[in-house]
């Protein structure tokens, strides 16, 4: 398909898929809208009801305190001579009017001088002086006096808040002036609670001048403050007698709120019923959350798909692109492989060749697709006895499926010669059946030749160690006879003629007997230096600890004269190595440490073991003389001695052959100085 093509097709798609999410979005929108202002509606209309129940029930209550008031200014009026504050029938009926307010209600007087008492009378004096209370001095202005509504105050006698309403007395048997009743807030909420919306919800009575008397819930910072001078009291309390209007409650708690109102008809009252526009919207906000979230999904799965059908169809061009260079890259690989790579189907006949396999195989010049390879090239053994073709590898791979491995195989040429090969045929499966088999081939004659090579050096090698041996063990055996003949006649002559020889020709004998003795020394350690690694002694798990107890016992003698102390760890390895040579070892390294010692200091060779990175490290540390660091390879070559024969016997050959014995075990050695005097061999051996 055309590149400009796959272009516009990709253009149309995207402007398919945007219009769908503007669809999708808009329609979440429009919803979202439609859904808040059906709420608003709908809650306006409820605020409205709510409104209009707590008006009546406000109205009953200050025209039931309006009526009890009048009702006790009449019995009153028509008992002139009889104080009503000790008079059982005027008790009476108070009592009954306070009952029938379910208690909401308590009538008191005052008198002229602004005495308070209640009702009965409780003594000649006044419980509290009310002169100074709102609703005591309207009753002396002629255009408040009558039925008032006085500010919520906190009583001096109960200590409750609580709304007076008080009516003038005309006539009295008594100094009284005033009638008032107290009406309880706690009360007034108690009945208006239940019927608010929470949790924001609130009803409240305002006085016509803009003074709060109640609200619930009750807050006492709101009771009695005067909003006529707010915005809400301005545009909206002012202006009608009912409404609805959206508020900020600045004077509360500053939250949004839907306030639905209404005066009352006969008092100067306006009750107000909010409600919280969380609370309202709330199962709005649920809903829209979980339309956005579901348009959400939908619009990220829009924007995955196509983003996916995107890259599928880029992808499409790229697959065919890949695909044909996957195939030429296969087609090099095979061709310039090293080794040979055919492929068959069940029945064993070959579906591809590469280059190397034809050559090979002799198929340079025909074509092998659709050959049997078994029949052609795997038909006879090295021997030239038949390969049946069920014991052929090949065959049984495409029976089980099995990897196999063949190694030493002979494979024939079309042409006929034969060639030595290992090979690994693996099957080809699709959807879990065998549809054919790989083979992978590699032809190894030019190794074989190399092995046979390696086999005949190493025995030629073999011999020739064998040959040396035996010429080391004659040559010393020869070289040892004739020094014993000049040893034997030293000594002869120097007893024949002792006393006619002089002091200088007994020197000169002597001279010539220590010679041959330190060249019989000399042979015998060379013939056992060439020794070490010659012998086919066994490599087996010896315990170090019973090695070196061997070796101190062979140094026996030379302990015991020297007053040496060798000492070793109780917890030394067992590692895998030849027992003999370990003792020789140990016994040259502890003989080396007692022959080398101080003087002035009692010899004391300490043997410990510990475990490293590279296998067990053996030390043998003794107080002796000590080795110059600069002299630290040195000892360990053949003859290298750092002291006269004077001072110290022998010939400079133990330290290379406690060398030789370890690095034939795989390990190293090396000497460090020691602290205070003396040195440190180190044997490294592997574990």
């Amino acid at each position: 398909m055309p590149v400009e093509l796959h272009t516009s097709n990709r253009r149309i798609m995207v402007g398919l898929l945007g219009a769908m999410l503007l669809v999708l979005w808009g329609f979440v929108a429009y919803w979202s809208w439609s859904q808040r202002k059906s709420i608003i509606a709908s809650n306006t209309v409820v605020l409205e009801q709510l409104t209009t129940a707590a008006e009546e029930q406000t109205l009953r209550l200050f025209r039931h305190a309006e009526t009890s008031l009048m009702a006790s200014n009449f019995w009153m009026a028509d008992h002139p001579q009889t104080d009503p504050g000790d008079s059982p029938s005027f008790i009476a009926l108070v009592d009954r009017l306070r009952q029938m307010s379910d208690g909401m209600l308590d009538i008191r007087m005052v008198t002229s001088g602004g005495g308070l008492h209640y009702i009965p009378r409780r003594g000649p004096k006044p419980l509290a002086n009310v002169a100074d209370r709102d609703y005591v001095r309207a009753q002396a202005q002629m255009q408040t006096r009558g039925f008032f509504i006085g500010n919520p105050v906190v009583s001096r006698v109960t200590g409750k808040w609580g709304i007076p309403v008080s009516i003038p007395v005309d006539k009295s048997g008594g100094d009284v002036s005033i009638l008032f009743a107290a009406i309880e807030l706690d009360r007034i909420a108690k009945t208006f609670e239940a019927e608010r919306i929470k949790p924001l919800g609130s009803i409240a009575i305002l006085r016509a001048d803009g003074t709060f008397l109640f609200r619930v819930p009750i807050e006492d910072h709101v009771i009695g403050i005067n909003i006529a001078d707010t915005p809400s009291f301005k545009e909206n309390y002012a202006l009608s007698t009912k409404g609805v209007f959206i508020s900020s409650s600045q004077f509360i708690d500053g939250k949004e709120r839907m306030v639905s109102y209404q005066r009352l008809r006969d008092y100067p009252l306006i009750v107000i019923v909010t409600a919280g526009i969380d609370d309202l919207l709330t199962p709005w906000r649920r809903e829209t959350a979980t339309l956005v979230s579901i348009a959400g999904l939908v619009s990220l799965a829009i924007i995955l798909l196509s983003l996916i059908l995107i890259r599928a169809m880029k992808a499409e061009e790229k697959a065919q692109k890949d695909i044909e260079q996957a195939r030429r890259e296969a087609e090099l690989i095979l061709s310039t492989a090293g080794e040979g790579i055919c492929g068959t189907d069940t029945g064993g006949r070959i579906t591809f060749m590469n280059p190397a396999a034809r050559i090979m195989l002799g198929w340079e010049h025909e074509d092998p697709i659709g050959q049997d390879l078994h029949a052609n090239n795997h038909h006879t053994h090295s021997d030239g006895s038949p390969y049946a073709a069920e014991d052929c590898p090949v065959g049984r791979t495409l029976d089980d499926g099995e990897t196999r491995e063949a190694l030493g195989e002979t494979f024939w040429r079309t042409n006929g010669p034969s060639f030595p090969v290992d090979f690994i045929v693996t099957a080809i499966r699709e959807n879990g059946k065998i549809k054919g088999a790989v083979l992978v081939f590699r032809d190894i004659s030019e190794r074989l030749a190399s092995e046979q090579a390696l086999t005949a050096q190493a025995t030629e090698l073999s011999r020739s160690n064998a040959d040396l041996e035996q010429f080391a063990y004659v040559a010393s055996h020869d070289l040892r006879e004739p020094l014993r003949q000049v040893a034997s006649f030293v000594s002869l002559l120097e007893r024949r003629y002792a006393p006619t020889l002089d002091d200088d020709a007994r020197d000169y004998i002597a001279y010539a007997r220590e010679g041959a003795k330190r060249m019989d020394r000399l042979i015998i350690d060379l013939l056992e230096f060439s020794r070490i690694g010659h012998r086919s002694l066994p490599v087996e798990k010896v315990d170090l600890a019973g090695v070196i107890d061997e070796a101190v016992a062979n140094l026996n003698t030379v302990i015991v004269e020297s007053g040496a102390q060798v000492n070793r760890t109780p917890d030394l390895p067992v590692l895998p190595v030849i027992r003999d040579d370990m003792v020789r070892l140990f016994q040259n390294l502890i003989g080396n440490a007692v022959k080398y010692r101080h003087p002035e200091r009692t010899p004391i060779v300490r043997i410990s073991a510990k475990e490293g990175a590279d296998g067990w490290i053996v030390s043998i540390t003794d107080n002796g003389l000590g080795i110059d660091p600069q002299f630290s390879e040195r000892i360990f070559g053949i003859f290298q001695r750092l002291h006269t024969r004077d001072k110290f016997e022998g010939t400079g050959i133990g330290l290379a052959i406690a060398k030789k014995i370890v690095e034939r075990a795989g390990g190293k050695i090396w000497v460090e100085p020691a602290e205070g005097g003396g040195s440190i061999f180190q044997v490294q051996l592997p574990a």
